[in-house]
């Protein structure tokens, strides 16, 4: 008989045990999470000496520290068509930093909060007038001007939509900044559209080991301001069960980080914002 109660005391305990502990075990354990960025998209996003680094990089690191306790955040480096991709086919969950292109990637939905103001400008060889190729009333050129991005980019206003449909330009797609700005400065190409601090960043680096200049480059236009985001996987083909919680507390996180002093830190350690 009190092996019996012994027994029952025991299978009680565990029973007991069991509705306790084993829950707050498993709620111990953070969501793994990972965010895709882009590997070349200096200065804010971008690999250097094999460490992913940029101020939407350390940002999004701070942010994650908010958001700790329920989510453990990976940041891995992807070339940016890759990533998109990725982003496509419903493989990954989340990209870093893409603009809103609600129509053209109808695939990524939703955006976060913005991270920061990006400015689009149009580098072009001095004795380019940029405006006779893609004004309205520009005639169709028999040469066209070729004009470098970076592959996957979404970048052309109206006006340059326009004069690529009129082949007035035509589009180069090269794999990063610093090919770009490479083939800018070998003439290769007549302009070359970026964020302005982007190219001017990688010019800057490119200069130390590299006899590049723009000495014959110009700034040309101001081709859009634009937003950048985390935008999020809008394929249903994996489920993201967490989805929904995770971007509202990343979007928590992320405005706190933004309000803060520690985002103007993070964005001076990089460029200086004019």
């Amino acid at each position: 008989m009190k092996n019996l109660i012994a027994i029952s005391t025991i299978l009680f305990i565990s029973i007991v045990f069991s509705t306790i502990f084993v829950p707050n075990i498993y709620a111990a354990q953070a969501q793994r999470v990972t965010i895709l960025a882009d590997d070349s998209y200096p200065p804010y996003s971008f690999v250097e000496n094999g460490q992913l680094k940029g101020i939407y990089i350390d940002i999004v690191k701070e942010a994650a520290k908010l958001i700790e306790p329920h989510y453990k955040i990976k940041i891995a480096a992807v070339p940016w068509k890759r990533g998109l991709q990725e982003l496509q086919k419903g493989i990954s969950f989340a990209l870093l930093p893409p603009y809103k292109h609600i129509e053209e990637r109808s695939y990524i939905w939703p955006y976060s909060v913005p991270i920061m103001r990006e400015n689009v400008v149009a580098f072009c060889q001095k004795n380019i007038d940029l405006f006779e190729y893609i004004t309205p009333q520009a005639m169709k050129k028999s040469e066209p001007l070729i004009i470098g991005i970076n592959a996957g980019y979404l970048i052309l206003n109206n006006s340059l939509e326009q004069a690529k449909n009129r082949k007035n330009i035509v589009l180069s797609e090269n794999k990063s900044t610093s090919s770009n700005i490479m083939k800018l400065f070998y003439k290769r190409l007549d302009c070359y559209l970026n964020d302005k601090h982007s190219t001017l960043w990688e010019l800057a680096n490119m200069t130390k080991d590299k006899k590049i200049h723009f000495d014959n480059i110009k700034e040309a236009l101001l081709v859009m301001s634009q937003t950048a985001h985390i935008g999020y996987t809008n394929n249903s083909t994996h489920t993201f069960i967490f989805k929904d919680d995770f971007i509202l507390r990343m979007d928590q996180a992320l405005s706190r980080v933004i309000s803060s002093s520690e985002y103007h830190n993070i964005i001076n350690r990089y460029v200086t914002i004019k």
